[in-house]
């Protein structure tokens, strides 16, 4: 019998995360079949809605669904995807328009075979008091954030996936396809997950977030610390002293320390090692400059300390981070 998979269609929900499993399920089927020469339908994806009624996605496009909350089953597989919100302001709005959908997940999440959600989903849990004793995930760029609203839930940042309960939990917005292979592997087993991942081009080795993240823009607000990483941003291949920092926004360091901490809960040599990480992964990605050069533009003058700094922040080496992510060194023919 088809291991039925719950996708709960919420107003705002991008379009990929909830249609991009039902096709991976759905090719999967297809991928069984040829395997075992028969009509293999190990999975049944469908979408349900809160009321039964369609729901407009993120993109404005209208999503009908199979059915309503009501009709899922004990032993379902029930997915929730991700909905857009990216700052303080956006997760506050979405998490109070969906009040009624926290409270049904408070309620029943417990009861289903396996619950799974990703990136701004890990909110809507946390909401429901559900992973309080767990570690989740959500997407890097969203970390910050979830730390400073939920200090005492244990937040892997770095984490594809994690598994706690009955509730499975991936990263940022392309970490569904992570999941899926999970469920597939689970299902079936992981020699198959493995045809799948192949058959549609799904990177399944990846076990970290930390590659991927970039330096988003800070949710700033303190004017000074604004414009102190304005500052930083323009000089990171200078020998950046707090002194210069604070005499650039006309502050005293330990005012410049103290608002720091304050607005992102971090110091002004915290961030500026952070910009010089980011500057090196986009020299990284977007030329053929050595590794001396790189350094040297970041502000650094130690090549084998900036090397470990960048492993100990992004997870692999700087060659390794070129030769995954410089597309310039993949060009035709080659």
């Amino acid at each position: 019998m088809a291991q039925r998979i719950i996708l709960l269609a919420i107003p705002g929900t991008w379009g990929s995360s909830l249609m991009g499993v039902v096709d991976i399920f759905s090719i999967s089927n297809i991928i069984a079949g040829h395997v075992t020469k028969e009509n293999a339908q190990l999975f049944e994806p469908l979408i349900y809605s809160m009321d039964g009624k369609p729901v407009v996605c993120s993109s404005g496009q209208v999503l009908s669904v199979d059915g309503s909350v009501a009709e899922i089953q004990s032993e379902d597989i029930v997915y929730m995807p991700a909905i857009t919100m990216a700052t303080n302001r956006q997760i506050q709005t979405a998490l109070q328009a969906n009040a009624p959908l926290i409270e049904w997940l408070s309620l029943k999440v417990p009861h289903f075979s396996l619950f799974i959600t990703h990136c701004s989903g890990a909110f809507f849990l946390a909401e429901a008091g559900l992973v309080d004793d767990m570690t989740i995930a959500t997407a890097w760029f969203l970390a910050k954030i979830f730390k400073r609203r939920y200090p005492k839930i244990d937040l892997d940042s770095e984490a594809i996936c994690t598994e706690s309960g009955n509730i499975m939990c991936g990263g940022a917005t392309s970490s569904y396809q992570d999941l899926c292979l999970r469920i597939i592997e689970r299902t079936a087993d992981r020699h198959f997950a493995r045809l799948v991942a192949k058959f549609l081009m799904i990177d399944n080795q990846r076990v970290s977030q930390i590659p991927y993240t970039l330096l988003a823009d800070y949710d700033i607000d303190d004017p000074v610390v604004e414009q102190s990483e304005q500052w930083i941003r323009k000089h990171l291949d200078e020998d950046i002293r707090i002194k210069d920092v604070a005499d650039a926004v006309a502050v005293s360091p330990r005012t410049l320390i103290r608002r720091f901490k304050k607005s992102l809960g971090e110091s002004p040599q915290s961030l500026i090692q952070k910009l010089r990480i980011e500057k090196s992964k986009l020299l990284l990605e977007t030329t053929h400059f050595p590794w001396s050069q790189i350094v040297s533009r970041c502000g650094y003058s130690d090549e084998s300390s900036f090397r470990r700094l960048f492993k100990r922040h992004c997870g692999v080496s700087p060659g390794d981070y070129r030769q995954r992510f410089n597309s310039s060194e993949k060009t035709l023919g080659k």
